[in-house]
């Protein structure tokens, strides 16, 4: 009975393992895909999104992300704000994410969680996942201004 416990916890956590392993593989995938134009700039500005100023100071002082908490806060913001506005841009299915949208939110959220998790636990490099979040907020608005911009393409055309 011991064994046969043992033998199912480990399969449980071992393909949670396995799942977790594709979603960031899958995201990371995802995320190095290039747009045709770069919107993120002009999306932030507009919507006055942290997001890049947070990615240029932790390029330029990578010491950063342990020393100023609220770079987290920031991204959480910016997360908000362009959820908000993929699920009721001009597309298709409004109020949806398209499956690349739902697998970089989930991702977002998993890091997240481990971000806060490091925080509490006292761990110390979270540069590197601070950026990736921002990297998928950065996704975001492109996938964001791609919209807009074909959605203006199609009401100048008429």
């Amino acid at each position: 009975m011991v064994i046969a416990t043992f033998i199912s916890v480990f399969v449980l956590v071992s393909s949670a393992l396995s799942l977790v392993f594709w979603l960031r593989s899958a995201c990371r995938g995802i995320l190095q895909q290039g747009f045709e134009q770069d919107y993120s700039r002009a999306i932030a500005e507009a919507n006055q999104l942290a997001f890049p100023g947070v990615r240029r100071l932790l390029t330029e002082e990578p010491e950063a992300a342990e020393s100023n908490g609220r770079l987290l806060e920031e991204l959480e913001r910016d997360y908000q704000a362009l959820t908000y506005l993929l699920r009721n841009a001009a597309t298709l299915h409004v109020g949806r994410y398209s499956r690349r949208e739902r697998l970089l939110v989930l991702d977002f959220q998993l890091l997240r969680l481990w971000v806060r998790l490091k925080r509490l636990f006292g761990g110390r490099d979270i540069r590197d996942t601070l950026l990736e979040m921002a990297a998928i907020l950065e996704y975001f608005s492109n996938t964001l201004g791609q919209r807009v911009a074909t959605l203006a393409a199609s009401v100048a055309a008429e």
